[in-house]
C-alpha cells in the first residue's frame, strides 16, 4: 500500500512538472508574439496631413466695359463675334456718322452767329462813341476854318447840328443798355451763347472716346475678348434729337490682362486663410497645368447658398500663359 502511494506521488510530481513546463512554453510564446506586435506597431508611418485649404474657384476679369452709343448712327459692319479675341486698335464696329457730324457743324454755325450778335450788341456803343469823337475833332477843324474865313457860318452851324446828332446817338444807346429792354436783350443773348457752347462741347465729346477712331469702334485693350454682341449691319442707333438720346449698348469687351481667381472658402476653413498666402491653381480643363498666385482679398461678409456658408476670396494669377479664360473653373490650394 505504501509502494502504491509512493508511485502515485511520483506520477503526480511528474504531472505537475510537465504542466509547469507547458505553462512556461506558453508564456515564452506569448512574450515573443507581444514583442513582434510591438515591433510591428512601432514601424507604422504617420499619416501625412495637407497644410493647405482646398476650395473651388472661377476665373474672372477685373477690367471690362460696355460699348455704348448715345448719338445717331447707322451700323455698317460688325466684323467680330461673341468670344472673339481682339488686340489693341482692332475694329469692332464700323459706323456711318455723317448725320451726326452734320448736326455738329450746324450747331457750330449757330454758335458763331449767336456770338456775332452778342459782340454786335456790345460794339454798337463803342462804334457810336468813336463816330462822335471823330465828329468833335472835325467840328474843331471847322471852327478853325470859320475863324480864318474859309467857310461860312451856315456851314459851321450845319456841322454843329450833325455833331449833336452823333452825341445823341451815344446817349440813346447808353439809355437803352441801362433800360430793362436793352439789358434783357444782352443777357438773353449771353445765355444763348453759353447754352450753345455747352451743347457743342457735349456733342463733340461723344466722338472723343477711347474706343472710337473716326467712324470705327475699336478695342482699347491690348488683349481682350468680345462678348454680348447686340448689333448687326443695318441697325440704327440713337435718334434725331441728341438732347434726349439714351445710351444704347452695342457690345461688351473684357481685358484679358486683368484676370484673377474668385474662390469660395467654407466658413470652417477661413480661419486658416490669410492675405498674401501662396496659392496653387489647378484648372479643371487641364489638370496637368499648374498656376501660382497669392490671396489678395478676403471678403468682409459670408454668403449662404444651397445650405452652405462660404466667404469669397480673391486670388492673383501670377503666371498667365493664355490658356485660362474668363469663367473657367479651377481648384485652388491655399497654403496655411
Amino acid at each position: 500500500m505504501c509502494e502504491m502511494e509512493r508511485c502515485g506521488r511520483k506520477m503526480a510530481r511528474r504531472a505537475l512538472k510537465f504542466a509547469a513546463i507547458f505553462l512556461l512554453l506558453i508564456a515564452l510564446i506569448g512574450s515573443v508574439g507581444c514583442k513582434r506586435q510591438i515591433k510591428k506597431t512601432a514601424t507604422v508611418k504617420p499619416v501625412h496631413v495637407k497644410q493647405v485649404v482646398e476650395a473651388f474657384g472661377v476665373v474672372k476679369a477685373r477690367d471690362y466695359k460696355d460699348i455704348n452709343l448715345d448719338f445717331p448712327a447707322q451700323i455698317q459692319k460688325v466684323p467680330v463675334k461673341n468670344g472673339q479675341n481682339v488686340k489693341l486698335g482692332e475694329p469692332l464696329i464700323y459706323l456711318n456718322i455723317t448725320n451726326f457730324t452734320a448736326m455738329i457743324k450746324s450747331k457750330q454755325n449757330e454758335l458763331n452767329e449767336a456770338r456775332f450778335e452778342l459782340v454786335k450788341a456790345g460794339k454798337n456803343l463803342e462804334d457810336a462813341r468813336e463816330v462822335y469823337q471823330r465828329s468833335q475833332r472835325q467840328l474843331a477843324e471847322r471852327e478853325r476854318l470859320f475863324a480864318e474865313g474859309t467857310i461860312s457860318k451856315k456851314d459851321l452851324d450845319d456841322f454843329r447840328d450833325m455833331a449833336k446828332e452823333k452825341e445823341k446817338a451815344v446817349t440813346d444807346i447808353q439809355l437803352m443798355r441801362q433800360s430793362a429792354i436793352g439789358s434783357s436783350s444782352i443777357e438773353v443773348q449771353t445765355e444763348k451763347v453759353a447754352v450753345l457752347e455747352y451743347d457743342l462741347k457735349r456733342m463733340q465729346a461723344k466722338l472723343n472716346q477711347s474706343f472710337l477712331q473716326g467712324n470705327v469702334i475699336v478695342s482699347d485693350y491690348p488683349n481682350a475678348v468680345v462678348y454680348d454682341v447686340n448689333c448687326a449691319a443695318g441697325y440704327s442707333v440713337g435718334g434725331s434729337d441728341t438732347s434726349t438720346t439714351a445710351q444704347q449698348k452695342l457690345l461688351s469687351i473684357m481685358n484679358l490682362d486683368s484676370l484673377y481667381i474668385s474662390a469660395d472658402v467654407a466658413e470652417e476653413f477661413i480661419k486658416d486663410v490669410r492675405i498674401g498666402a501662396d496659392v496653387t491653381i489647378l484648372p479643371v480643363a487641364d489638370n496637368t497645368r499648374k498656376y501660382h498666385g497669392k490671396v489678395i482679398r478676403i471678403a468682409d461678409m459670408a454668403v449662404k447658398e444651397n445650405g452652405e456658408t462660404n466667404i469669397a476670396v480673391e486670388i492673383s494669377l501670377d503666371n498667365p500663359d493664355g490658356f485660362l479664360r474668363p469663367n473657367f473653373n479651377v481648384d485652388v490650394e491655399i497654403a496655411k
